[in-house]
């Protein structure tokens, strides 16, 4: 996506800025599957704790600060640092004041060991709507390890302030070509794979890959399946459309639902690229793919690796 930017009496297309998915994995508690999750105070330690926050659920309660407690923070901490330039919020459910317990005024903030570093303010937001999400973004040229919302006033609730979910991002960096080149025509070589991943919301990614950059993938998954490596793996799009010289995509393991890899032909891998869909003969070929190579389960997922 692209913005029109007027020079002088010159024409600049700009790209817009492009985000990760959201970092923080399903959290299943306050330090599982990955990081820490804590908070200035919690109303029920049942229903209320801080990880709801992070739990990609609206069927919970989120988190919700002690009662009286008008003001108060939510933090997360990544096992490694990472340059978090955008937050989402989203309002609980499950609530008593509805919007009037959502933040008011509020800073996002970067621990560096010593104080908190304010990375972006907000005041008097107040079109809170139930369902609706909200986008912040803003520039940081630090990673850290540790973040935290820190909220000083709340929408008029003189009970609590709450939060139904929370996501983090990174901004995913793309270098504009001043003189762009016409698109090449895909032509792929040596032994391609395309590997389909289906995330948990439904959507699906495809990628065309070499055999050894499967292999890569796969030893990430499986290194996160045993708490090992960064949660999320960084993809290098070939063939651009647009005037860049890179394109990333980035997954996050604890997002992937399951994910299957077919070697293909190249006459075929290029009808695919053309027309980014899998042709019938695959269908009618499915009782001749070979013995599944590899299949685990792993934190309720299931994996699995075909060859034809």
């Amino acid at each position: 996506m692209f913005s029109v930017l007027f020079s002088g009496q010159g024409i600049v297309l700009a790209e817009e800025d492009q985000y990760s998915g959201d970092l923080i994995p399903t959290m299943t508690s306050n330090t599982a599957p990955s990081g820490t999750v804590t908070a200035s105070s919690i109303w029920s330690v049942k229903n209320h704790q801080p990880f709801h926050a992070f739990d990609d659920s609206d069927g919970m309660y989120g988190w919700c600060s002690a009662e009286g407690a008008l003001t108060g923070w939510v933090a997360y901490e990544f096992n490694n640092p990472v340059k978090i330039e955008k937050y989402t919020l989203k309002p609980r459910k499950n609530n008593i004041d509805g919007v009037k317990e959502q933040p008011k005024t509020w800073t996002f903030e970067g621990w560096d060991g010593t104080n908190w570093v304010v990375l972006n303010t907000q005041a008097d937001v107040t079109d809170w709507a139930m369902g609706q999400i909200k986008e912040f973004t803003f520039s940081n040229q630090t990673s850290f390890n540790k973040y935290r919302i820190n909220i000083t006033a709340n929408n008029g609730s003189r009970k609590f302030v709450t939060i139904g979910e929370m996501e983090m991002m990174e901004k995913i960096n793309s270098t504009p070509n001043p003189e762009p080149e016409p698109e090449p025509e895909p032509n792929p070589t040596g032994d391609n794979a395309l590997l389909v991943i289906k995330m948990i919301s439904g959507l699906e990614k495809e990628f065309e890959l070499s055999a050894s950059e499967v292999q890569e993938f796969i030893d990430w998954y499986n290194g996160r399946a045993d708490g090992r490596g960064k949660e999320t793996y960084m993809f290098d799009k070939d063939f651009n459309k647009g005037p860049f010289t890179s394109r990333k995509d980035y997954v996050a393991f604890s997002k992937i639902q399951s994910l299957k890899s077919w070697n293909i032909p190249n006459n075929t891998m290029r009808h695919i690229l053309k027309n980014r869909k899998v042709p019938h003969l695959f269908s009618s070929n499915q009782s001749q793919a070979k013995t599944i190579i590899k299949q685990t389960r792993l934190y309720r997922k299931t994996y699995y690796i075909k060859k034809i």
